[in-house]
């Protein structure tokens, strides 16, 4: 009986700091929607425009970090490429830098007088929709690639071996075993990458140009 007290005791415990943890501060954002001032802001046409761009920026570059993602993660647990471990530490090295770094980079070396559009003697049009992309994707590539790469890393090789021994070619076995079996893995690494992009801030404000995304416009 004692410990059936204990543990109502938790659970009272627990539900009202999950009261005041999240319902109360949810119920009271939701209440500020109804001012006249956020009303306004929400029904403007500059604040759709942002969230059209920022939702394009995300996808576009959720879909090109997950292709590379899982064509390098694969290379690197299906090949024998020398020096798995030094290359995926490479490919995870851009989360240690800020994002407003990754937007700085991109104008140092493709801007207007960047070294290698001088090099290359181009227009450098980097600023705008796919100067964001780029940039997005630098910084969100890594962490796709951590989620399929330990999932691939720790598969089990026995359907492989009997696809091989029936006679079952690679690419239906791609298909058949390794697409299915990271269904999972993918869908939650599209989620994280996307919301990872969609609020980014600084390579919008770098790179951005007139294409102004959600999280700096909140800022504006």
């Amino acid at each position: 009986m004692r410990f059936l007290g204990k543990m109502n005791a938790v659970r009272v415990v627990l539900a009202l700091f999950f009261l005041f943890a999240a319902v109360l501060p949810l119920l009271g954002m939701f209440a500020g929607l109804l001012d006249p001032a956020a009303r306004e802001v929400f029904s403007s046409e500059r604040f759709a425009s942002a969230c059209l761009n920022s939702a394009l920026v995300a996808s576009t570059a959720t879909a090109i970090s997950l292709c590379l993602a899982l064509f390098v993660a694969w290379a690197l647990c299906r090949t024998n490429i020398k020096g798995k471990g030094f290359i995926a530490i490479l490919m995870t090295a851009p989360m240690l830098i800020p994002s407003l770094a990754h937007g700085m980079s991109l104008v140092f070396l493709f801007g207007s007088n960047g070294m290698i559009a001088r090099a290359l003697g181009i227009d450098g049009g980097l600023y705008g929709f796919w100067g964001i992309v780029a940039g997005s994707v630098l910084y969100s590539f890594p962490s796709a690639f951590l989620l399929l790469y330990d999932v691939l890393k720790y598969e089990d090789a026995s359907p492989y071996e009997a696809a091989s021994v029936l006679g079952v070619p690679s690419f239906r076995q791609f298909t058949g075993i390794t697409l299915p079996y990271l269904r999972r893995p993918f869908i939650a690494a599209a989620f994280a990458t996307f919301a990872l992009v969609a609020t980014d801030y600084g390579v919008p404000l770098i790179v951005g140009g007139k294409c102004t995304t959600l999280p700096v416009l909140m800022y504006q």
